[in-house]
């Protein structure tokens, strides 16, 4: 019986609020939109000013390739053939990150990816490559979408390596990493700066 009294409660009120001005229905409905609205953006850029907080550097271009980084201190960019540019820690350059990019017309994201788990595991022919699922070691920031990580581990450290998109640009990370003071987290956040030029 209470249920039905509760029904018919709610319904009343239902009926009731329909019935008054629609100034006052039309505040009500806005009021929940503008509060989800509001969650959302929260929920969306959540990471993102965050990670635009945490990096604190110097814009750089790439001198051979059309993508601008932020750098942290204490790293570097410098060519290192062709379309490829490695980002390195100056007090232990056995830390770097190897920047390709290519224009998302032109080349194929599954490919880039599949290309990229090849090197991965000729960096260890013994290793298990691993794919990576924690989203707090993956790229993410406004734009990057199709993230895939991989890593493998060598005697020296970890090795990993990236591929998303961003604003018509695919971008192909290897990292390489040692086992001492590892510094993959600040390769990944220097990594969600990359934009194109």
């Amino acid at each position: 019986m209470k249920k039905i009294n509760s029904l018919l409660s709610i319904l009343l009120i239902t009926t009731l609020l329909a019935a008054c001005g629609t100034t006052t229905g039309n505040e009500n409905a806005n009021q929940p939109d503008t509060e989800i609205k509001n969650a959302e953006q929260t929920e969306a850029t959540g990471s993102t000013p965050e990670t635009k907080e945490e990096i604190k550097g110097t814009l750089t271009k790439s001198e051979s390739q059309n993508y601008s980084v932020t750098l942290m201190d204490g790293f570097e960019l410098t060519g290192e053939e062709p379309n490829k540019d490695m980002l390195f820690n100056t007090e232990n350059d056995a830390q770097s990150m190897r920047i390709e990019t290519f224009d998302s017309s032109e080349v194929n994201l599954d490919e880039t990816t599949n290309n990229l788990v090849e090197i991965l595991k000729a960096s260890n022919e013994s290793g298990k490559l691993v794919e990576i699922s924690d989203k707090n070691q993956l790229p993410n920031n406004e734009g990057i979408k199709e993230v895939k990580g991989y890593q493998i581990d060598t005697p020296e450290g970890m090795v990993s390596g990236y591929t998303f998109e961003r604003e018509g640009l695919i971008v192909k990370l290897t990292i390489f990493d040692t086992n001492e003071n590892p510094a993959l987290d600040k390769f990944v956040k220097m990594a969600e700066t990359i934009n194109k030029d």
